[in-house]
């Protein structure tokens, strides 16, 4: 990996690695959250008879929520999502790690 750690112990090098995953895996998360928002109430909806749905479309769901429940509602749950990739950044630095030590030997 290309850090400027790549020459430091091994603990150095996986907190510097661990940090770029994590702000790169909250940053996507943050910014693909409302998209995911407006899926999750679109599914949500497929049950209902087609008369009785409260969205008619993606755009359209995005519109009700935003002016009858503000941006913030787009947000919701997203804090939690960001705890979730601790864990994926975690095997990400693990497997670099891993296959740093296997590959120069």
């Amino acid at each position: 990996p290309v850090t400027p750690y790549r020459d430091a112990d091994v603990a150095a090098r996986a907190a510097a690695l661990l940090v770029c995953a994590q702000v790169s895996a909250v940053t996507a998360g943050y910014l693909a959250y409302p998209f995911d928002t407006v899926r999750r109430r679109l599914q949500l909806q497929s049950c209902q008879a087609e008369g009785d749905r409260p969205y008619a479309g993606a755009a359209d769901c995005l519109r009700t929520i935003v002016t009858e429940e503000g941006v913030r509602a787009l947000f919701k749950g997203a804090g939690m999502n960001a705890v979730r990739t601790i864990g994926a950044s975690l095997v990400l630095v693990l497997y670099s790690e891993i296959i740093g030590a296997v590959g120069d030997k």
